[in-house]
């Protein structure tokens, strides 16, 4: 009686505790929008198109080494809720000191290789030569936050498995206001980009150092002692995360193919305006994977338990919703990425508007073919979908290294886009529908039910609109398209998307 009183009282906590996760989460995912817009849109008015394309170049690259963490951080989570339900009160102790002196000495190595990476410029990059002496230090700044990065690792995915997703997001809206403003501040005082690469090591030494700060009040279980390392600990979790290690080198491989080639067979030009071009589609690209990923749980229990019907509603519905969602966006972003541009970062960079459409295409692509990913790992196809995406990330290299340079990021944007399009959206479709028996017939059909009003709503929008351009200034323009796209979702939300709802509370409770 006292185990059955104790439960139902931990229900209500548990999902309570669920909902102000998930509150944080994206409470801290918008401000972190918001603020990285808004400080963009300060910066590249301050610093010319090549020292900013040299930043972002020099950040991105370092942040594809990430994938030195040789998988660890993927099974985490899992090994720090194993260790806190021990009997053995020390274990979370030492899996927390353990872990954090491994991600050091990964650390370390991702530091020798941007500090030998600085040391060879320009090397195959083509840097201007006056901003070479900046680029040397703006590595070195990058491979030091690779430094403090890593072993931040260890304490957040500890946060993570006691369910303080709230202190993880506190600490991050910190750093990122303090960021902000450093940066603000240095650029009004006359410093350029390497302050700003400055900057972005101060936070994430704040954020370190909050991290440990924060730890006696998030979790009496684990405690930081530098000598506690129990290789008896760390053998387990690194041959745990083999897997996840080779599907981090294939996604990191491709962000750093991505930007070897704007930087050496383009420009700091290029790589500007693919960079700036890139962060709204990349925005609709984390939304997608955030409000969907919670299919997968869904489509893998019904394969567990052999319901086919039920996971063919599943991945049905979960592919209607996100392209229903996701259609204003692009749409919209396409029509008006010129006025989007202009508003936002001023005229300089009206280039990276052709860039953005074909970034958009290349969202609109990752959002057609995740459910039918999200299947294939849900139904063991993992090998399967890891050969799609290896293909598909090879003929977009491909691609790129053949119109980049002559089209410069607007050849690489294409590439991509073309590439995720043609080969992504078939393939991962195709076999999709083979594994759950779908035929492509019904599975357009589902797409195209209660779409009709919609897309016909939205498509006299952006006529309206269009029809008014050349009265409307840039600012009105993206006015009127924001508007139009919240039209669009009150109509569509309404029309399709709560009837599929109510549609399934209702297969639920039955």
């Amino acid at each position: 009686m006292l185990d059955n009183l104790q439960s139902a009282s931990d229900a209500p906590t548990t999902s309570s505790r669920t909902l102000r996760s998930i509150a944080w989460n994206y409470a801290g995912y918008f401000y972190q929008i918001a603020i990285n817009l808004g400080v963009t849109s300060y910066i590249v008015r301050r610093v010319s198109v090549a020292e900013y394309g040299l930043l972002l170049f020099v950040m991105s690259l370092s942040a594809t080494l990430y994938l030195l963490d040789i998988g660890i951080s993927s099974v985490l989570v899992q090994a720090y809720v194993e260790a806190l339900a021990s009997s053995d009160r020390s274990r979370p102790t030492d899996l927390l000191n353990t872990v954090f002196l491994a991600l050091s000495a990964l650390g370390s190595l991702g530091l020798l290789i941007i500090s030998a990476l600085a040391f060879l410029l320009p090397g195959p990059f083509n840097i201007p030569h006056q901003l070479v002496h900046e680029a040397f230090i703006i590595f070195i700044l990058a491979a030091l936050a690779i430094q403090v990065s890593f072993p931040s690792m260890a304490f957040e995915h500890l946060y993570q498995a006691t369910h303080r997703f709230d202190r993880i997001n506190q600490i991050q809206l910190i750093c990122s206001t303090v960021q902000a403003a450093l940066s603000i501040l240095a650029l009004a005082a006359g410093y350029g980009i390497v302050a700003l690469a400055l900057v972005q090591l101060v936070a994430s030494t704040l954020r370190f150092v909050f991290f440990v700060a924060a730890l006696p009040k998030t979790t009496l279980r684990a405690h930081f002692h530098l000598t506690r390392f129990n290789w008896n600990l760390l053998k387990p979790l690194i041959s745990m995360s083999r897997w996840a290690f080779l599907n981090n080198i294939s996604a990191c491989l491709f962000d750093m193919f991505v930007w070897i080639i704007l930087g050496s067979f383009g420009s700091m030009k290029a790589a500007a305006l693919f960079g700036l071009a890139s962060k709204a589609p990349k925005q609709l690209w984390n939304l997608v994977d955030r409000g969907a990923g919670v299919a997968l749980p869904m489509m893998s229990n019904s394969f567990s338990q052999r319901n086919l019907g039920s996971l063919q509603a599943t991945y049905l519905k979960t592919q209607k919703l996100i392209f229903g969602a996701v259609i204003p966006f692009v749409a919209l972003g396409c029509m008006f990425a010129r006025p989007l541009i202009q508003v936002w970062v001023g005229s300089q960079y009206l280039e990276a508007a052709v860039v953005m459409r074909w970034l958009l295409l290349a969202a609109l692509s990752h959002a057609v073919t995740y459910s039918s990913d999200l299947l294939l790992y849900a139904c063991a196809e993992v090998r399967k979908a890891a050969k799609i995406a290896f293909w598909s990330g090879a003929l977009s290299i491909g691609g790129a290294l053949i119109l980049v340079s002559r089209f410069g990021a607007a050849g690489m944007a294409a590439a991509l886009g073309l590439t995720q399009l043609t080969v992504n959206c078939t393939w991962f479709t195709v076999a999709a529908c083979e594994r759950s028996q779908i035929s492509l017939t019904k599975l357009l059909s589902s797409l195209c039910e209660g779409l009709g009003l919609p897309l016909c709503l939205l498509a006299a929008e952006i006529v309206l609109v269009r029809s008014f351009s050349s009265r409307l200034s840039p600012l009105g323009l993206l006015l009127a398209a924001t508007v139009s796209g919240a039209v669009y979702l009150a109509f569509w939300g309404a029309h399709t998307a709560l009837p599929l709802y109510r549609g399934q509370l209702l297969g639920d409770a039955q």
